[in-house]
């Protein structure tokens, strides 16, 4: 498989040869999807070898971390894995570029007008939420966004055909260019809203976008005056906005993608219904945005394996099977090679599709996002401590018809207020809530252990300092008494970087 990399950005000066080529390498990112999945391996092992090769000369953390292995033919499974600590403890010599640190980097975040601006006039930059401890910065070169938007063209476009065809709809967005509707919560450095102001600059000869906040009174009224083929938010925003699908007039939708959050089965099928077209839930991290592609024939999303590896594991970083829920994530990115992720551990849990997709695109699908290993509470059993993960609350809240969304706060170490959000119209059952919730919590053995308020609440807010729902929200933190391995593996879980 060729590995085509961008061409030159400029399509300045109304130069149609460009904007030629630039449609026919964006049109070819579609071809990997039905390539044999052997050549597309062969492809992510030469950019493999090639990115271990760089970073083995021009990243002194990795020149270090790799000294004992031969890059030119160690297996990825032997490379030792990188956690978030690791990445920011020692950011100066992870950079493969001599004029970027870490203080430069978080001196340009304190200024918000520094978002559209690029990072020493070349790189872009973001951080991830932090929620969960200390935020990862990220710098990344442009090939990172050239194969985002290229993917999103072409492998997360509803209906996008390939080979000589895709190249002609590839040539006709030029005459009449696609138009993206973008609902953002909050503007910053956080990866799901930085990203479209960094957009590459050929992006304007093949999309319009309407860019608005999630909070502006005139919302609806902007996003039908667009009248876009692709409605862009967070599954938060797109749920609550699904309910108020009388006031909207979208002719043109072809279809809605999610990004950001994890996509609930309640708020998938009421998205879905709303709006009457594909819903298309894109998993990705800040470490890698262009990660997947939701999957248009329902649930999950494909990984793009060409250019990126994921490994889903358990504790021990050994590998998991595909239809078995894993630990953890390792994630390598192999088309950014300012700040190389590799083996990159987040704390997803996935599930891998064990099937071939019915939607036709071959690369590996991930089935199943269960949430993050980092969601759980640490709560006091006896004379010591166990987690509580969202399961429960999840088992019982999820599949109620009048709760729009629940949310579970850990006000002291056993002591947790679950607030429940009702769809516009309805009333809250709480106390049939509370009883299934006993139900799911007697299962696990906690049932008598924790003090759990129930409330009905009119709504559910973002969190203010990330701009993303949280579900599971602790005041309290890790215990400080927790035994020494238990410890570590809460710590570790705590550094897990935040998914986008």
């Amino acid at each position: 498989m060729k590995d085509n990399l961008p061409p030159p950005q400029s399509t300045s000066g109304g130069n149609i040869l460009r904007c030629i080529e630039r449609s026919y390498w964006t049109g070819a990112q579609f071809r990997a999807t039905r390539a044999d999945p052997r050549k597309v391996l062969a492809a992510q092992q030469g950019r493999l070898r090639e990115l271990l090769q760089t970073v083995s000369v021009r990243s002194a953390f990795y020149r270090e971390k790799f000294r004992h292995l031969d890059v030119k033919t160690a297996d990825l499974a032997v490379l030792p894995v990188t956690t978030k600590s690791e990445m920011m403890a020692h950011f100066d010599q992870v950079v493969t570029d001599p004029a970027i640190s870490r203080a430069g980097v978080e001196e340009f975040i304190e200024d918000s007008r520094n978002v559209p601006v690029p990072f020493l006039g070349k790189y872009s930059v973001s951080h991830t939420s932090g929620s969960q401890g200390q935020p990862t910065l990220i710098v990344q070169n442009q090939r990172v966004l050239d194969l985002l938007f290229a993917f999103q063209m072409t492998r997360g476009h509803y209906g996008h055909r390939g080979g000589f065809m895709g190249l002609i709809d590839a040539m006709c967005i030029l005459r009449e260019p696609a138009r993206l509707a973008v609902v953002i919560n909050q503007q910053g450095f956080f990866p799901s809203a930085w990203v479209w102001k960094r957009l590459p600059q050929y992006m304007h000869a093949f999309m319009k976008f309407l860019f608005v906040s999630g909070t502006d009174p005139d919302l609806v009224n902007k996003i039908n005056d667009f009248s876009p083929n692709v409605l862009s938010s967070t599954p938060t925003t797109l749920d609550l906005l699904s309910l108020k699908i009388d006031q909207f007039r979208l002719p043109k939708l072809r279809q809605v993608v999610t990004w950001s959050e994890t996509l609930t089965v309640p708020a998938r099928r009421r998205i879905s219904e709303a709006f009457r077209v594909p819903v298309m839930d894109n998993y990705a991290a800040g470490e890698c945005m262009f990660l997947t592609n939701g999957c248009p024939a329902g649930p999950g999303a494909h990984v793009n394996a060409d250019w990126a590896i994921v490994e889903v594991v358990d504790e021990q970083n050994r590998p998991v099977p595909p239809g078995e829920l894993g630990h953890k994530v390792l994630l390598t990115n192999l088309a950014n090679t300012v700040q190389p992720f590799i083996r990159y551990e987040i704390g997803d849990r996935l599930v891998m599709a064990t099937e071939p997709c019915s939607c036709g695109n071959r690369m590996p699908k991930i089935e199943k996002i269960v949430g993050r290993a980092a969601d759980f509470f640490w709560v006091r059993v006896g004379t010591g401590f166990r987690p509580l993960t969202a399961y429960p609350f999840q088992h019982a809240f999820d599949y109620r018809r009048e709760v729009r969304e629940w949310q579970a706060e850990q006000v002291e170490r056993n002591s947790i207020v679950v607030r429940l959000e009702p769809i516009p119209g309805a009333v809250a059952d709480v106390v049939s809530a509370r009883k299934r919730l006993d139900e799911r919590l007697a299962l696990v053995g906690l049932r008598d252990e924790l003090d759990i308020r129930i409330e009905s609440v009119p709504r559910l807010l973002t969190d203010v300092h990330t701009a993303k729902f949280r579900r599971m929200i602790s005041r309290v933190g890790i215990p400080e008494d927790l035994d020494g391995g238990m410890r570590q593996v809460a710590e570790d879980f705590a550094q897990a970087a935040v998914q986008v």
